[in-house]
């Protein structure tokens, strides 16, 4: 397809909704020209829908919340032999559906709160970008062995209507967040009672059973379930009812699960990571249905520790012996850091989600530059080592560069590292103007130092600080080479602010290949009074 992807298998993915197919086919393909593993979509480009399905796919592109699978390509595909097909074409991701969680029964009520408030999280970064689901069921959760929920087909959902109505965008908009409210309350009760509802408008599909109905609603779970929480039970029987109440939006949801912990998931993601390391000794990665290049199971997302992997040949040689070297003359131009250019960042990356959508930022309040803290303060405390609470690579102009291992860099263990795609030059064989690292400090942080443990020789890189609440409005703060071994970035004075970025303008070679790798990351500074 487009000279580019080979479709390797099908999926049997239901896309039903009122009963009228929306004409998509979903297919685990192959990108030839980057060698990764990808999902496609694909629609017939006669269909009236077409030019709208891309337009879709496009504004989709620019969600940069970890926990919705990048867009990667659109485009039309006119292969001779082939019908015209547009396609769009995203990250495949490992992990495992909703739907397959379900198929041994119904889930742990504190389960169901996490895994429907990350969805609901996810969708409200979204529908901040004006962008909704509005097809979601189970088939589009996926919760992969990193201990991260991500949500497939975001964005293009509404562009399948096969009947839009004509609406303001605003009315629009605000029945798109009541759809996907709904389809969230639907996740939470298929999760408590292994049963899909069937409503009017809801995305019906044929992987659960369906839900049994009393007066022509679904039965209340807690008359399926007795053991079900009560304020669960009444949020499904106050969205289902006739006078739609309930939640109207994601943000709303994700309010009222609030307050929920992934460590509910544990045992099934320590189940999840031994299924793929033994899929990966035994060489059978192309019989799942998402993949992702790495064979080794990516560490959980927020959790700063991991289980030993085991070396990796030259590679652990080279960080070894450099690890020894003294450390290198620092390249600290303070003159220049007004003048550096980091083309390709967007305004607005963000790296991880809060527990609760309470947190989230408004996307687009302006911001001051970093600032130094106030000198005024008395008995300051001295810098220490700042916990990073979450990571994601940054890679504005690409795939997303093995984001899934971005927390091995701070695992603590020098023997994991997340290393970077390869390239043909030290200026990402022109694809590219950089890539980086995203950290999030969960609080504003007087930054002193960051210290990196690097593999290679050559590169640059640059410290970068969002001046506020927001990973927005990058100001480079520091500068250094990228050299092998233990590297500091230290600004000319401390800079607060939650967000950091670990910027790569040119890269180094590790292993006789352009490629970033980075062991350890470790900030000091002192808590922001």
């Amino acid at each position: 397809m487009a000279d580019r992807y080979v479709l390797d298998r099908e999926l049997s993915v239901a896309r039903w909704v009122d009963g009228q197919g929306l004409g998509t086919r979903d297919y685990l393909g192959r990108d030839l020209t980057l060698d990764r593993p990808v999902r496609v979509r694909t629609l017939d480009a006669a269909d009236p829908r077409a030019e709208e399905f891309l337009d879709a796919a496009r504004r989709a592109a620019m969600i940069t919340d970890p926990r919705v699978p990048r867009v990667l390509d659109a485009g039309t595909d006119l292969t001779d032999g082939t019908p015209p097909a547009v396609y769009v074409v995203e990250e495949a991701v490992e992990g495992r559906s909703m739907t397959d969680l379900l198929r041994t029964g119904p889930l742990r009520p504190a389960a169901v709160r996490a895994l429907v408030g990350e969805v609901a999280s996810a969708l409200d970064a979204a529908a901040r970008r004006g962008l909704h689901h509005t097809r979601l069921t189970p088939d589009d959760v996926l919760l992969g062995p990193d201990g991260v929920v991500r949500v497939r087909g975001v964005g293009l959902g509404a562009a399948l209507d096969p009947d839009p109505p004509a609406l303001s965008a605003a009315r629009a908009a605000a029945l798109a967040n009541r759809a996907d409210a709904v389809a969230l309350v639907a996740l939470v009760y298929a999760g408590l009672v292994a049963r899909w509802p069937a409503l009017e408008g809801l995305a019906a599909f044929d992987g659960l059973p369906e839900a049994p109905t009393g007066d022509g609603k679904p039965l209340p779970p807690k008359d399926i379930r007795p053991d079900v929480p009560n304020d669960l039970d009444t949020l499904c029987v106050v969205t289902f009812g006739p006078h739609e109440d309930g939640p109207h939006d994601p943000a709303e949801l994700a309010l009222q699960l609030a307050p929920w912990s992934m460590d509910v998931w544990d045992e099934t993601l320590r189940r999840m990571r031994g299924e793929a390391a033994t899929a990966a000794v035994r060489g059978r990665l192309k019989n799942r249905e998402d993949v992702v290049p790495e064979a080794e199971p990516p560490v959980p997302f927020t959790r700063p520790h991991s289980t030993a992997r085991p070396p990796r040949g030259d590679a652990r040689l080279v960080l070894t012996i450099l690890g020894a070297v003294v450390v290198v003359g620092l390249v600290l131009a303070v003159w220049q850091l007004t003048s550096i250019s980091v083309p390709g960042i967007p305004t607005s990356t963000r790296p991880s989600a809060s527990a609760s959508a309470s947190s989230a930022p408004a996307a687009d309040a302006p911001t001051p530059a970093p600032t130094a803290p106030a000198s005024s303060a008395p008995a300051a405390a001295a810098p220490a080592v700042v916990p990073v609470v979450a990571i994601s690579a940054l890679d504005p102009q690409g795939g997303g560069e093995s984001s899934q291992t971005a927390p091995r860099a701070i695992d603590g263990d020098p023997a994991t590292a997340w290393q970077s795609q390869r390239y043909n030059s030290a200026a990402f064989g022109g694809l590219k103007d950089g890539i980086g690292l995203l950290l999030d400090l969960g609080a504003p942080v007087d930054v002193t130092t960051v210290a990196l443990t690097n593999g290679g020789e050559g590169g640059a890189m640059s410290l970068l600080a969002a001046p506020g609440d927001t990973p927005d409005g990058w100001q480079p703060v520091a500068t250094a080479p990228a050299a092998g071994g233990q590297q500091s970035l230290t600004p000319a004075q401390p800079v607060r602010a939650r967000y950091l970025a670990v910027w790569f303008s040119q890269l180094p070679t590790t292993d006789g290949a352009f490629r970033v790798s980075v062991a350890e990351i470790a900030v000091t500074g002192t808590p922001a009074s």
